[in-house]
């Protein structure tokens, strides 16, 4: 009886502790969801910098639900300054009474001021990553002033600001956007030392943010060197084969047209292997229909069609060769993507050269890049004004 006593003794006490649960757990209530973090730079001295760090903090009361509209406000931004993230971060949380919880997090912002000072992003970055509970899928771009300002930006149609930046991001509706890019997809490349670009924003009024353009950053110093926009942002678009979406507008016998892109993408292709003689060439390829036109050329005839496809051909054209000339001979910076397609493709060639490709050396600016673009327009769309004759022949 005795021993059958301690047996079940052990068995309650065993049930305790599994109904105990974890010992470090916290209480939901005792936690603060981030929704968006915003990053200043209020003061530089040589290498000593105060940042000034906003938490966007979700707010479940103001949230509501689908079929419920809530008069209270979903978030609150809470904004300290220091010269470390993280003790900045434990101040918000004091200021907060509540665990900082990143989980749910979206957006990080970065001033413009803080990225054109050299490894300062990467720096940063750090220590974002060193977070156990960091999801390398938080999305990343720069503001043009300060960017707090973005964190307080609502509209109509989103409760966190926060939640409206992450959906701008997303939205490629235009060629001069780029990608939504990732904490980790940039962590990568400053690992390895590649250049690699960004988002900028901007607040447009008071419920709107605009795409200001492309970001691009140097790959050795890990900042800012330029921001690209109109046709040079599309023809990088273009040479990377990437967001082949929204509208291309063009001259045809002195008329504005506007295609709208079904799809594309491109090639590249190594000419030449000679290190101090490199070669590449780009060939793009995209298929449009008009999506707006203000002449009457009748498009089915095909000397007039072969009229669209080359006003089309040559604005492509131009935009590429208008990134290449910002891009590879101003900036010197390759975030075009060779070196990815060098690395896959002529992994020894590139052994050879990975020190050099865009700083010392620089074979990428020392390089040739050769445009060749395949334009097609598919079809007029729906039109009244277009003259049809039927034939076409």
């Amino acid at each position: 009886m005795v021993n059958k006593g301690y047996h079940q003794l052990f068995i309650f006490l065993v049930l305790t502790l599994l109904l105990s649960g974890c010992w470090d757990e916290i209480e939901l209530e005792d936690r603060a969801f981030v929704s968006g973090i915003g990053i200043d730079l209020v003061e530089s001295q040589g290498q000593n910098n105060i940042f000034e760090l906003t938490d966007q903090l979700v707010v479940p009361a103001g949230l509501g639900s689908p079929t419920e509209l809530s008069g209270e406000k979903a978030y609150r931004n809470l904004t300290q300054r220091g010269d470390s993230l993280f003790e900045i971060n434990a101040k918000i949380s004091k200021q907060a009474n509540r665990v900082l919880n990143p989980d749910h997090l979206e957006v990080i912002i970065f001033s413009k001021e803080v990225v054109e000072k050299e490894n300062l992003v990467a720096d940063l970055l750090d220590a974002f990553l060193r977070h156990q509970n960091m999801r390398r899928g938080v999305l990343l771009a720069i503001a043009e002033g300060k960017a707090k300002d973005l964190l307080y930006v609502e509209t109509e149609h989103a409760k966190l600001p926060a939640q409206y930046l992450s959906e701008l991001l997303v939205n490629r509706e235009i060629p001069e956007t780029i990608e939504p890019i990732r904490i980790g997809d940039v962590h990568e490349k400053i690992l390895n030392n590649r250049s690699f670009i960004l988002p900028e924003l901007a607040v447009y009024a008071d419920n709107s943010v605009n795409y200001q353009g492309i970001a691009i950053f140097q790959g050795v110093s890990k900042k800012l060197v330029d921001t690209i926009t109109g046709d040079e942002a599309k023809g990088l678009n273009f040479i990377r084969g990437e967001n082949q979406e929204g509208s291309i507008t063009a001259d045809v016998e002195g008329k504005k047209t506007t295609f709208s892109v079904l799809e594309g993408g491109s090639k590249i292709k190594l000419t030449n292997k000679d290190k101090n003689n490199l070669s590449f060439q780009v060939d793009i390829e995209a298929t449009v229909q008009i999506a707006e036109y203000f002449g009457e050329i009748d498009f089915y005839k095909k000397e007039n069609k072969a009229k669209f496809d080359k006003a089309l051909k040559d604005k492509l054209t131009k935009a590429a060769e208008d990134a290449v000339k910002k891009v590879k001979d101003e900036l010197q910076v390759d975030v075009f993507k060779f070196d990815e397609y060098l690395r896959m493709h002529h992994y020894k060639l590139w052994e050879v050269i990975k020190e050099d490709w865009d700083h010392g050396e620089n074979y990428f600016a020392n390089s040739d890049l050769n445009i060749n673009v395949k334009a097609t327009v598919r079809e007029p769309g729906n039109t009244i004004r277009i003259k049809q004759d039927g034939g076409g022949k």
